[in-house]
């Protein structure tokens, strides 16, 4: 009988490298790509912390509500709606994102990153 191989856990996410990205993209006057990034780095995380990809007909907006409701006790409501309101409204207000409110976004998200891992995270632009 084969052996079983053992699963090597999958890397944790580097989120520290992540923001490095949005700096860059912020830096080359790419304000909306970068807020667009920070809601993929909370999908990704997610994504392999529960094992939920957003489905390809969902919007971010169901997609949040979904996991809202499937993973009430590891996700609040009063966390992640606000979060992706600051998406939603950045990313389809047809206006260029300040840096009051890209830094705004980063710690709405820094907020949720918090509640989800137990790790906390800072980070400006």
């Amino acid at each position: 009988m084969p052996k079983k191989k053992k699963k090597e856990p999958e890397p944790e996410i580097n989120v520290k490298q992540r923001f490095e990205n949005i700096k860059v993209l912020v830096e080359s006057n790419r304000a909306k790509e970068a807020i667009a990034y920070i809601y993929l780095v909370y999908d990704d995380i997610i994504n392999k912390l529960f094992k939920k990809p957003r489905l390809a007909h969902q919007t971010i907006r169901e997609y949040a509500i979904s996991c809202v409701n499937e993973l009430e006790k590891k996700l609040k409501p009063e966390s992640v709606y606000p979060f992706i309101k600051k998406i939603e409204d950045i990313i389809y207000g047809g206006v260029e994102p300040t840096s009051k409110e890209i830094n705004f976004t980063i710690e709405l998200f820094s907020n949720l990153y918090n509640e989800i891992t137990g790790k906390s995270f800072s980070f400006q632009v």
